[in-house]
């Protein structure tokens, strides 16, 4: 007999929250890339950033804990030095930069609110595991008073632990009382989500919008809104 999945676990950023408009990062990554010396265009200084975080990302993947802020100034460090430039002396400042507008412009998805509220009608217990340092999350947490909406949320920052890393995933699992083979967790991302959750025996959802692309992955289910999980079966 299948077990019941009765645990819904969602990443945040991407996730049941928008991605920040590409406005705000691009404003930082120039105006801190221009105090570290960097001269090329903007494009150049964009793609070589966007080039800089998929390989330092790579990297990050292999450890099992890191500090959000570490991984975001080391991408702009690399995209600095790439470019001819000493980044690190402005890289703290360009993560705090990208920290406070996350606090200030980041947003739930429409439907986010509505479908964490039918899932709590069906009784399903809701918690929400990011790769994010606390002084990120806890000032999103008050603002859209998401203590009040999901039953856990969980950090990286707290679990010592950043997904696709076991550690994590069994952290929610035990907040949670529940075993992973109870749990489905919903993620925009791959490797930290998908796999994450596939390594540890939870059930995978990929959330993909709309406009993306399709592309292979070992995600158990695909999503293109928040409200579609409400129509899976694996829920039991």
């Amino acid at each position: 007999m299948t077990e019941k999945r009765s645990i819904a676990l969602f990443d945040l950023g991407e996730t049941l929250f928008e991605p920040l408009t590409r406005a705000f990062g691009e404003r930082n990554l120039l105006k801190f890339a221009r105090q570290a010396g960097v001269r090329e265009s903007d494009q150049s200084v964009i793609k070589s950033f966007t080039k800089s975080k998929r390989e330092v990302a790579i990297d990050f993947a292999n450890r099992s804990f890191y500090k959000h802020r570490e991984f975001i100034a080391t991408a702009f460090a690399k995209c600095c030095q790439s470019l001819g430039s000493d980044g690190a002396s402005v890289a703290d400042d360009y993560a705090t930069a990208q920290r406070d507008d996350v606090i200030e412009h980041l947003s739930p998805r429409a439907d986010c609110f509505s479908t964490l509220e039918e899932l709590n009608m069906r009784g399903y217990g809701l918690g929400i595991v990011s790769n994010i340092d606390n002084d990120w999350l806890e000032p999103l947490i008050d603002r859209w008073q998401l203590s009040d909406r999901v039953d856990a949320i969980l950090s990286s920052e707290t679990a010592r632990s950043c997904k696709p890393d076991r550690g994590i995933f069994q952290y929610a699992c035990s907040q949670h009382k529940c075993t992973p083979s109870q749990a489905i967790f919903i993620g925009d991302d791959e490797t930290n989500d998908v796999d994450g959750a596939n390594r540890i025996g939870m059930t995978s959802i990929l959330f993909r919008d709309a406009h993306e692309q399709p592309t292979r992955t070992a995600a158990n289910f695909t999503i293109q809104s928040l409200s579609d999980v409400l129509s899976l079966t694996i829920l039991g």
